[in-house]
């Protein structure tokens, strides 16, 4: 019992400070973590619109199970019931009757959003303006009276035709629905951004709860769009990071149990792992300020990597003192640990932040965990000899390692170019299902895919809106031309300052357009139509409008998405609709020297991607260098140095062709996951080679690095069955890396020196 004392009263204070650690983090789920920080301002718009996009707020519903004329029923009568939710902005679900806020505003910026305003007022406009405005109260009576007395000259819904989505889908019985007609869609803005999960979560509940008081038993709902996309991400992370923890320490507590069959062995072995988290933990939340639910989940994964340390410890005592074996094995320890560190600090430097927090918490805990190996002991208790006493049998044949190592570099050599992968998506932890569900949803809506967008970057607003509405006008001509169908600016809803003013001064002083009025339509009594002639007097003292001017209508989310303040001044976007021809409308903007450009959203991503892995490339290769001198430099001799390198390198070339064949092509995570292999490996290959001359020396080093290979192995293995892709690609990669590396190291082990 003394023996246990000591190491589980050191654990408990361990796991104190863990728990402490965890419970003051600030987790961040954000679906952008772990994709490159971008170079660029195209760059940047392509990790905006991947990591949220426009209409981040926006959840896309779909529901179906029953005819059209119920489904239409339903739609109305869910669209009232979700407006009064908390958190929700807005819903549209194809009703034309807007919300009061937006259509105040609307009411009150009619007179600057509207052109051709000396057009308008000409007498035979304003006629026949004035006989559409007969005709509606002939067929709505009372019901739109209060409307055209506001509105004589139909302002309003001329904006509303022209603010419309420019591809919106077809409508039954005033609701929205798919071309087959089977399922009734609607649109609901939160006032939460995506990756507030918590909120979004009690949102989401509320609309399913409120479906189920409305909708029939056969009737069911499809969630979609951003928000749900980062709902989704942040659950699945925090769900992999409890999940693959849990069964990764299970999995570690079996082995340790089962191989060192002593409970003093046990929580001595433990004390390493818990201090490695506690440092780990540390570092991220000292350099980072916050950790990512997958850092988290990326974690546990250390424990198995740090556990081959007290397993080489307690391997090489075998019935002596920790002390006499710790000298043993300090010096190959240390140098493994310290190639495994230079690994791990190589990740920390990527400009991913997810990343370098993967890094900076490997690098801190692999650091911890080695120094409490060395300290251990200090508990003064003994290990006896418990390791398998059956090792595989490898017979020394290292051709087989360069052969293999050959075949590799081949296949990677033949394969070319389609040996990366350019998806930059697979970078973000977004479920593939989500995604499906998004596209199909954003189609049956009619919205499409933004494939090609035209950006404008400019250091002020007004300079924005200046820029979109020359942009608008050479898009004018290229509709004429057929090069494209229509458009969304931002310039619709702000226009410019002096476009503003322009439009301000055009309109006739309510005096003089009351007179136009009663001379064009006398049948209409003089005061008809005051409240409009008092809106027109009051136009001096309407503020110019802003994005502000949109905030808490429907048209927010819209305005938002078009107009947004970057680091070094303001990006506008206008989205074209049915282009059908990107390359001469690109070459139109340019002939007329536009400050847009037409950019492809995937080709800029793949060019992302591939700038990304050739600078992580680099990182990587000069870690790997500094590793090998390392290397050189301690063992002092050329011979034992290739000895050491060559399986570790030859495991990491068989895993990158593996890899890059069966998974789609290599991404940086695998690139990392190739660093973090050759780490592990190398470990493997310093003890095969250093610690094995005698016989007796030799069985207990390959005892231990056997253990050490299930261990490590193992715990990757579970990462690998994660279905967040990041980590799943990681996983996979690590794992059988280090099957490779024990298997490469045994078959490079030459015999025994001694007898």
């Amino acid at each position: 019992m003394r023996g246990l004392l000591l190491p589980a009263l050191i654990l408990i204070v361990l796991a104190g400070l863990a728990t402490v650690a965890i419970r003051s983090l600030e987790l961040d789920y954000r679906i952008d973590a772990f994709l490159p920080a971008p170079a660029d301002a195209d760059q940047a718009l392509v990790v905006d619109q991947l990591g949220s996009g426009p209409g981040g707020r926006m959840i896309l519903a779909a529901i179906d199970g029953a005819s059209p004329a119920r489904l239409a029923q339903v739609s109305h009568e869910l669209a009232g019931q979700w407006r009064g939710l908390d958190g929700v902005v807005q819903v549209q679900n194809g009703s034309d009757v807007p919300d009061p806020a937006t259509l105040e505003k609307l009411m009150q910026a009619r007179f600057v959003l509207i052109d051709r305003i000396e057009d308008r007022t000409e007498p035979d406009a304003i006629t026949d303006q004035l006989d559409d405005r007969l005709s509606e109260l002939a067929m709505g009576g009372r019901q739109v009276e209060q409307l055209i007395r506001r509105d004589p000259l139909g302002l309003i819904p001329e904006l509303a035709d022209r603010l419309a989505p420019a591809s919106s889908p077809q409508r039954f019985d005033g609701a929205w629905f798919d071309p087959a007609m089977e399922r009734a869609l609607l649109i609901v803005s939160s006032e939460y951004p995506a990756f507030a999960s918590q909120d979004q979560r009690i949102l989401v509940d509320n609309l399913r709860a409120a479906f189920a008081e409305q909708a029939d038993a056969e009737m069911s709902l499809k969630l979609a769009g951003p928000a749900m996309i980062g709902l989704d991400s942040a659950e699945r992370s925090r769900g992999d990071a409890t999940r693959l923890s849990l069964i990764g320490s299970v999995f570690l507590l079996l082995i340790l149990t089962v191989v060192w069959r002593s409970p003093a062995l046990v929580l001595a072995g433990a004390l390493p792992l818990a201090a490695g988290a506690v440092c780990g933990l540390a570092a991220t939340v000292v350099f980072f300020g916050q950790v990512h639910g997958l850092t988290l989940a990326f974690g546990f994964t250390l424990l198995g990597v740090v556990l081959d340390y007290p397993v080489h410890l307690f391997g090489h005592a075998s019935g002596r003192r920790l002390n006499q074996s710790a000298r043993d094995i300090a010096a190959p320890l240390l140098l493994g640990a310290t190639s495994t560190l230079i690994a791990y600090l190589a990740i920390w430097t990527s400009t991913s932040q997810g990343l370098a927090q993967l890094g900076a918490f490997s690098a801190a805990g692999l650091a911890g965990a080695a120094l409490t190996t060395l300290l251990l002991p200090w508990l003064n208790i003994s290990a006896p000899d418990r390791l398998p006493r059956r090792v595989p049998t490898v017979v020394y044949q290292p051709w087989i390692v360069g052969l293999a190592a050959l075949i590799a570099v081949g296949t990677l050599f033949w394969q070319g170019e389609d040996r990366w992968s350019a998806d930059l998506s697979r970078l973000s932890p977004i479920s593939p299902e989500r995604i499906a569900d998004d596209v199909d949803l954003r189609r049956a809506l009619g919205a499409g895919d933004v494939g090609q967008l035209i950006v404008i970057n400019v250091s002020t607003l007004d300079q924005a809106l200046q820029t979109s509405e020359h942009t608008v006008e050479i898009l004018e001509s290229a509709r004429q031309q057929g090069l494209l169908d229509n458009w969304q600016s931002p310039s619709d809803l702000i226009p410019s300052t002096a476009e503003q003013a322009r439009r301000r001064s055009a309109w006739p002083s309510p005096e003089s357009l009351s007179l136009a009025i009663s001379e064009a339509a006398p049948r209409f009594q003089a005061e008809a139509f005051g409240p409009f002639m008092d809106d027109l007097a009051g136009l001096g003292d309407l503020p110019n409008l802003t994005p502000e001017w949109w905030a808490d209508t429907a048209l927010a989310d819209r305005v938002n998405s078009l107009l947004t303040p970057t680091d070094d001044g303001w990006r506008a976007l206008i989205v074209p609709v049915g282009l059908s021809d990107p390359d001469a409308l690109s070459g139109l903007l340019e002939q007329h020297q536009a400050a847009a450009r037409l950019i492809d959203m995937r080709a800029v991503s793949e060019a992302m991607v591939t700038a990304y892995r050739i600078e992580a490339g680099w990182s990587l290769a000069i870690a790997a260098m500094l590793i090998v001198v390392l290397l050189a430099v301690r063992l002092g001799r050329l011979g034992t140095t290739l000895r050491v390198i060559a399986p570790p390198l030859a495991a990491v070339a068989c895993t990158a062709a593996i890899m890059s064949v069966f998974d789609q092509g290599l991404t940086i995570v695998h690139l990392v996951g190739l660093l973090l292999a050759a780490g592990i490996g190398l470990d493997f290959a310093i003890f095969t080679q250093t610690l094995a001359d005698r016989p007796e020396q030799r069985q207990r080093t390959n005892r231990s690095v056997l253990v050490c290979a299930v261990t490590s192995g193992g715990v990757f293995l579970i990462l690998g069955q994660s279905g967040i892709g990041t980590l799943n690609m990681l996983g996979l990669t690590v794992a059988l890396g280090i099957l490779l590396s024990w298997i490469f190291a045994r078959l490079c082990q030459p015999p025994c020196r001694y007898r």
